[in-house]
């Protein structure tokens, strides 16, 4: 099983393979929404992903609900 999120100068570094995804794949995305969502969009689990993203030592969540709330306000 290989599923790796790195946080590096900024930006969240992607790796999957099977089983975890239908191929292997690697991206490098700004946010923790975006590796949310092009994992998501690989076939990874959510719980897997969001273990992954614990894993990196980075404290993701407040940038994920700030991209959240700003995508809420903009979308109204």
């Amino acid at each position: 099983m290989v599923l790796e999120i790195r946080h590096e100068e900024g930006r969240y570094h992607l790796t999957v393979s099977p089983p975890d995804a239908r191929e292997s794949r690697t991206a490098a995305v700004e946010t923790p929404t975006e590796a949310m969502a092009t994992l998501s969009g690989w076939g990874c689990h959510s719980t897997d992903i969001t273990d992954a993203l614990d894993a990196t030592g980075h404290d993701w969540r407040p940038e994920h609900d700030d991209e959240v709330m700003r995508r809420r306000e903009q979308s109204k």
